[in-house]
Formats: C-alpha cells, sequence, structure tokens
C-alpha cells in the first residue's frame, strides 16, 4: 500500500509545500500513537492476564471444575477478540468436586471460594473492558488513517512532492518499519512471557488442586469417621456423599450469580462512564472547568481529613508519652525516694560498724594483753600450771615409789634366801662330818 501512495505521489504535481509537510507530519504522528498505544494495551492486557493467572494470597481453595468454567470463559474472551493478543488456555482435568461434610467447613469454605470466584470474575470484566476501549480506540485511529490516506488519494493529481517532503515521507516509512519491528519483537516476547506464565500458572493449579484434594480427603475422612460411629459405614458414607453434592450445587449457583451480578455492576459503570464522555464533550468548558475544581476541592478536603486523622492519632500517641513519661518521672521519684532512705540506713550502719571495730580493737589490746599475763604467770608456775607434765611427773613418782617397794622386797627375799642357804648348808657340812 505504502508503495502504491509513493507512485501515486510521485506522478501528482507539487502545489503547496507546507501543506504536505504537515500532513506526514500528522500522518506519522498518527501512526506512531497507533502503534504505542496498541503496544501498551497489549502489555497492559499480557499484565492483567499474568495477574488474573495467579492465584491469590490469602484465598481459600477452589474446586477444579470451578476453575474450569473460569478458565474456559476467559480464553473464550481471549479468542472473540482479534485485536488484542493470544489468550492463554488454562485447562485442568474434569475431576468430582468434593466439598466438606461439616457444617461448619461448609460455611467457610463457600465464603472463601465466593471472593475467589468474585476477584476472578472482576479481573475477567475489567480484562474485557479494556479489550473493548483497546478495540475501539485501535478502529478510531485506523479510521483516522484511512481518512486521511484518502485525501491524499482524491487531492489534486497535479500535485508533485519536493525534495524536503519526499525526504519526510521516506523518514515516515522508516519510522513505521521500525515500529513494526518493535511490535513484532514486543509480540514475540510477549507470547515467550504468556507461555511461561502458562506454565507457571499450570505449575501453580497442579499445587493447588492437589493441596485441594488432600484438604477434601482428609475433611471427609473425618465426617465419615465422626458420623460412622452414630449410622455406620454406609449410611455415614451414603450421608456425607449427598451433602457433598448439595453443597457443590449450592455453590456452582452462588457462582453463577456473582458472576452475573459482577458483569451487570461493570457493565453499568462502563455505561455510566460513557454517558459521562458524552455529557462532557456536549457541556460547558466553563461547567468542565467547575467540575473539575469541585474535583479538586474534594479531594483537598479528603487530604484534609486524612492530615486530620493523622494529627489526631499523633496527639493520641503524644498524649500516651506524656503519661507513660509521668509514670517515668513518678517511679523515678520514689526510686530517688528509696535510695535516699538505703542512704540513711547504710550511714548508721556505717556508724554502727565503727563503733563496732572500735570495740573490736579495745577488746583485741585486752586480749593481748591478758595473754602477756597468762605466759608470765605460766613461766613463774612451773609445773603447776601444766597439767600433762605434773600428771607424768605424778606417774613417774609413783612408778619410782613402786620400784623401790619392789627393791625393798627383793631384797628382803634375797635375805632370806641367803639365809636359808646358809642354814642348808651348814646342815649339809654337819651331815658330811657326821658321815
Amino acid at each position: 500500500m505504502s508503495r502504491e501512495l509513493q507512485n501515486e505521489e510521485k506522478n501528482n504535481a507539487p502545489n503547496n509545500v507546507n501543506e504536505d509537510e504537515e500532513e506526514h507530519v500528522s500522518a506519522g504522528i498518527l501512526a506512531h500513537e497507533a502503534l504505542s498505544v496498541s503496544g501498551k494495551v497489549i502489555n497492559r492486557l499480557f499484565v492483567e492476564e499474568a495477574a488474573s493467572c495467579e492465584p491469590e494470597e490469602g484465598s481459600g481453595p477452589t474446586t477444579s471444575k470451578e476453575l474450569d468454567v473460569d478458565m474456559n470463559k476467559t480464553n473464550e474472551h481471549l479468542q472473540s477478540d482479534h485485536d488484542g493478543p493470544s489468550g492463554i488456555n488454562f485447562q485442568t482435568p474434569d475431576k468430582e468436586p468434593i466439598c466438606p461434610a461439616q457444617e461448619e467447613d461448609e460455611e467457610e469454605v463457600p465464603e472463601a471460594l465466593a471472593d475467589k470466584e468474585e476477584h476472578k470474575g472482576l479481573v475477567q470484566l475489567l480484562e474485557n473492558q479494556e479489550r473493548e476501549e483497546a478495540h475501539q480506540l485501535n478502529q478510531q485511529l485506523q479510521m483516522k488513517l484511512a481518512g486521511y490516506f484518502q485525501r491524499r488519494a482524491n487531492k489534486d493529481v497535479h500535485q508533485e512532492w519536493s525534495a524536503s517532503g519526499q525526504h519526510e515521507y521516506e523518514k515516515h516509512l522508516h519510522v513505521l518499519t521500525d515500529l513494526k519491528l518493535q511490535l513484532r519483537s514486543a509480540s514475540e516476547s510477549a507470547q515467550r512471557q504468556a507461555e511461561e506464565l502458562e506454565m507457571l500458572a499450570q505449575e501453580k493449579m497442579d499445587q493447588v488442586e492437589k493441596d485441594w484434594q488432600a484438604l477434601v480427603a482428609l475433611k471427609q475422612d473425618a465426617a465419615e469417621a465422626a458420623l460412622s460411629r452414630r449410622l455406620g459405614k454406609e449410611a455415614a458414607r451414603a450421608k456425607v456423599k449427598s451433602v457433598l453434592v448439595a453443597a457443590q450445587i449450592r455453590q456452582d449457583e452462588l457462582t453463577k450469580v456473582r458472576l452475573k451480578h459482577f458483569k451487570l455492576k461493570l457493565k453499568i459503570h462502563r455505561l455510566e462512564a460513557e454517558l459521562r464522555e458524552r455529557n462532557k464533550d456536549s457541556r460547558d468548558p466553563l461547567q468542565v472547568r467547575f467540575e473539575q475544581l469541585w474535583a479538586e476541592r474534594l479531594k483537598q478536603k479528603q487530604q484534609a481529613e486524612k492530615e486530620n486523622e493523622e494529627s489526631l492519632k499523633l496527639q493520641k500517641k503524644i498524649s500516651c508519652c506524656l503519661e507513660l513519661l509521668s509514670n517515668i518521672k513518678e517511679k523515678l521519684f520514689w526510686g530517688q525516694m528509696e535510695v535516699q532512705s538505703r542512704r540513711q540506713q547504710l550511714a548508721q550502719v556505717e556508724a554502727m560498724v565503727a563503733k563496732k571495730k572500735d570495740l573490736l580493737s579495745q577488746t583485741r589490746q585486752d586480749r593481748t594483753r591478758v595473754q602477756r599475763d597468762n605466759l608470765r604467770l605460766k613461766e613463774q608456775c612451773g609445773l603447776l600450771g601444766n597439767r600433762v607434765l605434773l600428771q607424768d611427773f605424778e606417774d613417774t613418782v609413783d612408778a619410782s615409789e613402786q620400784l623401790e617397794k619392789h627393791l625393798e622386797t627383793l631384797k628382803v627375799q634375797q635375805a632370806e634366801t641367803v639365809f636359808k642357804c646358809e642354814q642348808w648348808r651348814k646342815k649339809m657340812e654337819t651331815a658330811f662330818i657326821n658321815q
């Protein structure tokens, strides 16, 4: 198309160079704006799709059937939009939905699932709205470009371009080529990123599905164990199964109603925004300026309210700090009073200790004097003061007296023996003589 336009423009005769330059510049600006807006919209859609694919933190687990419904709806929206990037097809294997049997778990889990479905529905509807806006903007820019080229084709055939006009045209063609290359590279990188995000999302979905199945199996076993004590195994299994089916039906109905509600709500917001835009185009500039000033005033008022709230918080914090400081001062005062009383007690104890020290030193001096007197008296008294020596001396005297007595007896015995021996000797001599 660009070559045909170039040949057609070469055949035309130049009449107004400045007008050609302005039109070329406007065409390049429009093309650049269209491609930049398309690239931004594509990147934003890919980011939103990646955000919608990642699981929410803190949200409860969902069943595989509900996730399949959400992913299929997302794929239908992505496939229906020809101007946006290719959609990400999330599919999970069809499995039988399993819900907890106990009544408390049935009340808690559907709330978490409803919040999850509510968030997913909101993200999908916002994504569709952004696609529609981008599609409309792209169509408007294409219509502007088509009108521009149509006006250029319908102009005077005898108009020719000057050398500067030809140079500008070639420059804009180079710009368009570069933008196309950038768009192609951006689309390829976005496709690669989409594939990576798809793999990551699939892994996370598998992990969530495994965790959910394990949790549901655990709860089902607990419910069957609790009911089998009263009803028996078969009756408990049948009752748990019926309760799970009924809960799943209610959850599906609730999910559908919530999605419908959010779709209608977003549609109402979009229609209100379009109505405001139309009213804005048809309104007086003064009225628009007044509304802008009013909006700025509301923002300033909200900012002032926030600042007042922050100031109140700071005042409360300051009052708490002052109260704490007063308590600390009171504790410090009582601590100082206690320290002063303890110091007085310490002074009294130190005075008493000093008196005791003086008395102790006097007592030690008296003890030393008495010890010296005792030593002197011991030296003077000799053995009187030593009980051991006296006992030994007494024992020695007694032993000597006993030895003297024994000696006397021995002497008496010796004398008697000598006397007897003399008598026997005399008798023997007399007898010998007589013989």
